[in-house]
């Protein structure tokens, strides 16, 4: 048993028991188990899940150049259940045909210039590195703006993803904090 009041990382398997609000029985604490409440939910277990992030700090973080969309580079896998995301490669690789569903976003891109066109996109390839979707999930004309989006995708087994950015005024820009993560569901 944890208590997750701290944001502190806990690891949770299927059969734990989580404690909950029930909104329709007077909010009366109830218990089950991760798995019953995801089966109660319609779904099944988190499937190939994983979460990257990018550079953290000030002095490696990815230069994005002005004019063209830049594959974003990622550092660390903090979780890959299927050993899915392929880090030196900046992808996630689908294990088997299914949905997937991804998250993407970074915080800002540093560097000279207002009123900068940035863009954030999660783009879909099969096998053999064709373009299948390439979706455009956000676009501000603010400069060192954060954003995000997120996508689902068919996937067939070894298509992949990989998330890019755009910008297109100024200077080459310096990329903070980018994530990507995911999960198949179904």
């Amino acid at each position: 048993d944890a208590l997750i009041g701290d944001y502190s990382d806990v690891t949770i398997t299927a059969s734990d028991l989580i404690m909950y609000g029930d909104a329709t029985d007077s909010n009366n604490t109830k218990r089950d188990t991760v798995q019953g409440i995801l089966d109660l939910a319609g779904g099944g277990a988190f499937e190939n899940i994983f979460y990257a992030h990018g550079h953290t700090t000030f002095s490696s973080m990815q230069s994005i150049s002005t004019g063209s969309w830049t594959v974003v580079e990622f550092e660390t896998e903090v979780l890959d259940q299927g050993s899915d995301f392929d880090l030196s490669n900046n992808k996630f690789v689908a294990p088997s045909d299914g949905k997937y569903i991804f998250y993407g976003s970074y915080q800002v891109l540093h560097g000279s210039g207002s009123g900068t066109d940035q863009r954030l996109a999660l783009n879909h390839y099969n096998s053999s590195d064709s373009s299948i979707a390439g979706r455009n999930l956000g676009k501000t004309t603010v400069h060192e703006a954060a954003q995000n989006g997120s996508m689902i995708f068919t996937m067939s087994a070894s298509d992949y993803i990989n998330m890019a950015v755009y910008q297109a005024s100024g200077s080459s820009k310096t990329l903070e904090m980018p994530i990507l993560f995911g999960w198949k569901v179904s």
